[in-house]
């Protein structure tokens, strides 16, 4: 494991990266058998993110190894803040999606280091903001790592014919 992490706001030039590292992780879930779908992602979508400054990558002494996508919601935006009872405006929701990190480089503590540089940076931009993310009920091994990362089970909630679980955690 690279042991200098640097979590960063993605630049137009890490595009390819996120878009091509994606497509990975997806090869891998659907490898595995996993129903997760977070790729394919086009480079449009993932440009606009960087634009907007809601992409970040962790890189390391190699290079980057992992990129994820968090920005702030209003339920105008994110309806499901409705649905999931987040709509108290002093909760100031930036929501968490499409973490990824590169295959061979899962389960060797990167996601706590990427989620707490991740914390840290949107602390600077907005110091009362709260990250809220969902994933799928079922999943126990993500839902485990959400809470061994700082994230307080909000609760579980109907989507489709699934149930996701909600997460929630203060940047400061």
């Amino acid at each position: 494991m690279d042991v200098k992490l640097h979590v960063r706001l993605a630049c137009d030039s890490d595009v390819e990266y996120i878009v091509s590292l994606i497509d990975r992780v997806q090869a891998q879930l659907t490898a595995a058998g996993s129903l997760q779908i977070i790729g394919p992602l086009s480079q449009a979508l993932v440009a606009e993110y960087v634009a907007q400054e809601a992409a970040f990558v962790l890189e390391g002494t190699q290079g980057l190894l992992g990129s994820v996508f968090v920005r702030p919601v209003t339920p105008e935006k994110l309806p499901h803040l409705i649905t999931w009872q987040l709509t108290d405006s002093e909760l100031h929701p930036w929501f968490l999606q499409k973490l990824a990190l590169e295959p061979e480089q899962q389960g060797r503590g990167l996601g706590f280091s990427f989620l707490a540089g991740v914390r840290t940076l949107i602390a600077q931009r907005d110091p009362q903001a709260h990250i809220v993310l969902d994933c799928w009920a079922g999943n126990d091994k993500l839902r485990t790592f959400y809470a061994r990362a700082g994230f307080t089970l909000h609760g579980e909630f109907p989507e489709k014919d699934y149930q996701v679980a909600v997460f929630i955690q203060p940047v400061s």
